[in-house]
């Protein structure tokens, strides 16, 4: 990357009318140009979209060189390109625009053949033209595809856009659409080669019906992964029988959904949140039915209260007993009078737990997380990520709860602990006494005060200061035990 870092220099003195120093002179013979294409054109798709595209004003050699790139993804973001798409931004429509001209003159100048390893669309394109995002995904399918994103974002009310995001209005789904009684079964692989060869698809605040889900389902023999985001028309879902090769099942923000049921399956993981944000919610879908899926370890859930996180994992009973890791998103600007609050169910087979917390409060004590480790008598790896506010206040002095007694259970094969969101407050540093003191087999300890520094403020004080403090444990712990600060 260096030497076409040097050469891009000097490409642009050159179209500037600069003298430059030659290429031979300067840096040697040009030995990676020599390279041939089955070498040059797998490095330039590691690169982002811009960057292998930039590639082409090296020389003659390299001038198409990324347009038989296997990876096309168009999120601004990875690519470092500069947007205000905002629904209330007058400037949308013009960025909508640009953002379109860029994806059709990529796909105009694309020569790669029928073996496309990844295409992935992101931007708000709610205003725009639905054909658009037609060609896009025809296009996709014809390249024998493997992984498949489509994120329109959401919008600042928290909802997915239905002038365009209702998937039956693209001309694959009017198909589907254009049935009363929709067979999943139905063999329409002639439309589209590349629904053999998809592995993973992620549609992101598009109204996907549970139709057509299913119909991905069983006409992608390959697909192992599917995601499926802010979809205001996913009611009742449906994933049964063994010839379905999924393993990872993620569901979120599909606030109308009804039923899940998962039976005879190889899924390995099953991820289920209805919020992302602040905002409570104590909603839970009707009914909940997995069976018969031995090879299910890792379920995700999120985002609730502790009450929540309960009622979901008692829904998930007849198989949590075979539960590896397990994640879950907490609201937690109340907190509990009684360490009993904090227990959730027996997990025996439990190996890794991550706790992401948002906190209401800064005196808001975290003892209780220790308690619940009680129920978790095999875990080894703990994290616990702290969400505070942008603007904390302390509890006002009348408000000022006691404090949960100190934990007394000792911990036999807890191991690794880590703390993502670490400050100088006094709450943080009492956790983290309290597991040193619980956690008899504990090896390493791991603390993570960069959440500081990405809110700015008084929270890169904080940082800061929870950086000293957390120095000044280090030599409060066993000489024996590992102790990272990052």
């Amino acid at each position: 990357m260096a030497v076409i870092q040097k050469k891009q220099k000097t490409a642009r003195r050159s179209c500037r009318g600069e003298k430059c120093i030659d290429d031979d002179d300067d840096y040697g013979e040009d030995r990676l140009s020599e390279l041939p294409d089955e070498i040059l054109i797998p490095i330039l798709s590691l690169l982002t979209l811009r960057e292998a595209v930039s590639s082409g004003i090296l020389s003659q050699r390299w001038r198409n060189l990324w347009t038989y790139i296997s990876t096309l993804n168009f999120d601004p973001v990875a690519n470092k390109i500069e947007t205000k798409s905002c629904f209330f931004n007058p400037s949308t429509a013009k960025s909508r625009r640009k953002y379109v001209n860029w994806v059709n003159n990529v796909l105009a100048q694309y020569k790669g053949g029928h073996n496309l390893e990844e295409f992935g669309v992101c931007f708000d394109l709610a205003r725009t033209s639905p054909s658009y995002v037609n060609d896009w995904f025809e296009y996709a399918m014809s390249k024998n595809i493997k992984h498949l994103e489509f994120n329109f974002l959401k919008s600042p009310l928290g909802n997915p856009y239905s002038d365009l995001t209702n998937l039956s209005r693209l001309y694959f789904f009017r198909i589907l659409g254009s049935r009363k009684s929709c067979d999943p079964a139905m063999n329409l692989n002639f439309m589209f080669v590349g629904f053999q060869s998809l592995k993973s698809l992620s549609l992101k605040f598009i109204n996907v019906s549970c139709e057509a889900i299913e119909y991905f389902l069983y006409n992608c023999p390959l697909l192992e992964r599917l995601s499926v985001h802010g979809s205001s028309r996913l009611y009742n879902l449906r994933i049964i029988g063994p010839s379905i090769m999924l393993r990872h099942l993620e569901i979120v923000r599909c606030f109308n959904i009804q039923t899940i049921e998962i039976c005879d399956t190889n899924l390995v993981s099953f991820t289920y949140s209805r919020d992302s944000g602040l905002r409570s919610t104590m909603e839970w879908p009707n009914r909940i039915v997995i069976k018969n899926s031995p090879l299910l370890v890792e379920v995700l859930i999120g985002t609730g209260t502790l009450a929540f996180a309960q009622h979901m994992i008692l829904k998930l009973s007849c198989f949590i007993h075979q539960l590896q890791i397990l994640e879950l998103t907490l609201y937690h600007h109340h907190p509990e009078r009684k360490m009993s609050s904090y227990m959730l169910p027996m997990l025996r087979n439990l190996k890794q737990l991550k706790l992401i917390v948002f906190l209401g409060g800064i005196e808001h004590c975290l003892l209780g997380f220790v308690a619940m480790l009680k129920n978790f008598p095999y875990l080894e790896t703990f994290v616990l990520q702290l969400e505070r506010r942008n603007e904390v206040t302390p509890l006002a002095k009348g408000s000022r709860k006691k404090p949960l007694p100190s934990i007394r259970y000792p911990h036999e094969f807890l191991k690794v602990v880590k703390m993502i969101g670490f400050n100088d407050f006094s709450v943080d540093c009492d956790f983290l006494m309290q597991i040193i003191e619980n956690a008899i087999a504990l090896e390493k300890i791991i603390i993570d005060t960069s959440e500081g520094h990405k809110l700015g403020g008084n929270w890169l004080k904080r940082a800061v200061a929870g950086r000293t403090r957390a120095e000044q444990l280090k030599s409060l712990v066993p000489p024996n035990l590992e102790f990272i600060l990052l």
